[in-house]
């Protein structure tokens, strides 16, 4: 309850007007105002209103029906409607039907205004400035349930030395296994160069991927590469433009290998870059339990073998929830990896044949 709202006292006043009484003798007293505000317990702006009150009106006006005198006049606002509505109609802005009528004499008002008018009752009939259109790319999309199905691939930084000095880390990935399937760093990007890549790798594999994806790199749309990937009945898939996550197989990698503990702040020697990837993509193959595979190893799921591997990790939990099943609060379960990977395609949680 505030002071000014406070019932009256025995004494036939009320508590507000008390208390500014005692205010006032604690400033005689010598307190300054803010002190003895503070004693009484008094609001400053409650002191100020009882010391300074307002003017009685005698016609109160409702704060929705009051008019500030800087307010267009109705007639005047119509004036401007009408005037941006003829504007619209021959495809003027608002700011170019506003300098109209201000170069014929008849402004009525200022500029902002005349946008607020738009906003507020024109906003249907206001013209839309044309923005520009990107070029309409199809969604990439592609499934695959085996390895060899579909490959993607990507060329990423590695810093040199020096400032401006990177090598070109070139990674295919089989978009299935996640295996790394072929790679090269060189010091610069080649269209001959992946073309070589590649050939080398459906050599050592013996086999060919259906579709090979990327993004629109320069390296990756040459006619070098395409070409080969049409005479050899390979599809080509791209990233639509400025759409990262049409790739993700591929930069998940490369943040893989580049977050490793033994990825160093900069390579001293091209040939240190080729070492230090020769080895991690050696242990990424067949050391790395992928979070994506439920643990096993690209290489065990590119080559079939991770069966094997399946049902010892089962006899090993088994075994261990015989032995204390009381620190289970169910049986445990030992997912076998997804059925399907695709990109921008939807995937369903069926697993694995283990049998």
């Amino acid at each position: 309850m505030s002071t000014t709202d406070a019932p009256a006292d025995a004494s036939g006043g009320s508590v507000a007007a008390v208390t500014a009484a005692l205010v006032t003798a604690l400033i005689g007293a010598g307190l300054s105002q803010r002190a003895a505000l503070t004693t009484a317990g008094m609001a400053r702006s409650t002191w100020h209103y009882r010391s300074h009150p307002r003017p009685a009106v005698a016609v109160p006006v409702a704060h929705t029906t009051r008019r500030a005198p800087s307010w267009l006049a109705s007639c005047e606002q119509d004036t401007i409607t009408a005037k941006l509505r003829d504007g619209f109609a021959v495809g003027w802005s608002v700011y170019c039907t506003f300098y109209e009528a201000l170069d014929a004499g008849d402004p009525v008002a200022s500029l902002s205004s005349w946008y607020r008018i738009a906003r507020d009752r024109l906003a249907p009939e206001r013209p839309v400035r044309r923005t520009r259109k990107h070029r309409a790319t199809a969604i990439p999309q592609l499934l695959t349930d085996a390895p060899l199905q579909a490959w993607s691939w990507d060329i990423t930084h590695l810093k040199g030395p020096y400032t401006k000095v990177t090598y070109q880390f070139y990674v295919v990935i089989d978009v299935f296994s996640r295996m790394i399937t072929a790679w090269r760093i060189e010091d610069h990007e080649d269209d001959d160069l992946a073309r070589e890549m590649f050939q080398d790798a459906f050599t050592a594999h013996g086999a060919r991927p259906r579709i090979v994806h990327s993004d629109g790199g320069s390296a990756m749309t040459s006619n070098t590469l395409t070409g080969l990937f049409r005479d050899l009945g390979i599809e080509v898939s791209k990233n639509r433009p400025r759409v990262s996550n049409d790739n993700p197989f591929s930069e998940s990698w490369f943040k893989t290998a580049k977050y490793a503990p033994t990825y160093p702040d900069y390579f001293t020697s091209i040939e240190q870059a080729r070492g230090w990837a020769d080895w991690f993509v050696d242990w990424y193959n067949h050391h790395h339990h992928h979070s994506a595979l439920e643990g096993h190893t690209p290489a065990d799921i590119h080559h079939d073998t991770w069966r094997a591997v399946h049902h010892q990790r089962v006899a090993a939990m088994n075994k261990l929830y015989t032995a204390h099943p009381e620190r289970f609060t169910h049986p445990p379960v030992v997912k076998s990896p997804l059925a399907s990977v695709g990109i921008n395609h939807p995937i369903t949680d069926e697993r694995l044949q283990t049998g």
